[in-house]
């Protein structure tokens, strides 16, 4: 594995870890708060690690960042969302936890949107390339 993936998948994990703290506080308790954590954390785990390879992805295209460009990097993060939450619905099942506690499907797709779209801000405010360049 190169470096780079393995650092890849280190900030996902950080990413994760931060989104899953305010996520756990609205989910309905099962067993301990680690326990609830955890499932919580793999569930943004698979946001975190698909909007990166659905960046990686997007990046590969030409034209990306310029004209219809950016509403196609958009729609792929979007799809990104959408294939997050069906793995996070299949994981929310193997924990016995009821699917009626996590949103439609179209939502992932929006949240991935919004996940990226507030990274991005953060890349750009580092002064690093970012979506709004």
């Amino acid at each position: 594995m190169t470096g780079g993936f393995l650092r890849a998948v280190g900030r996902n994990m950080a990413i994760a870890a931060l989104l899953a703290i305010p996520i756990v506080l609205l989910v309905p308790r099962r067993d301990t708060i680690a326990w609830d954590y955890l499932e919580v954390f793999t569930v943004a785990f698979c946001f975190a690690i698909a909007g990166h390879f659905a960046e990686v992805a997007a990046l590969s295209l030409a034209d990306i960042g310029t004209g219809w460009g950016r509403l196609v990097r958009m729609g792929i993060w979007f799809a990104a969302g959408l294939w997050a939450l069906v793995i996070a619905r299949w994981l929310w099942v193997r924990y016995g936890r009821d699917l009626h506690g996590l949103p439609p499907l179209i939502w992932g797709g929006v949240a991935m949107v919004v996940l990226e779209l507030l990274v991005h801000a953060g890349l750009k405010r580092a002064g690093k390339p970012s979506f709004y360049d």
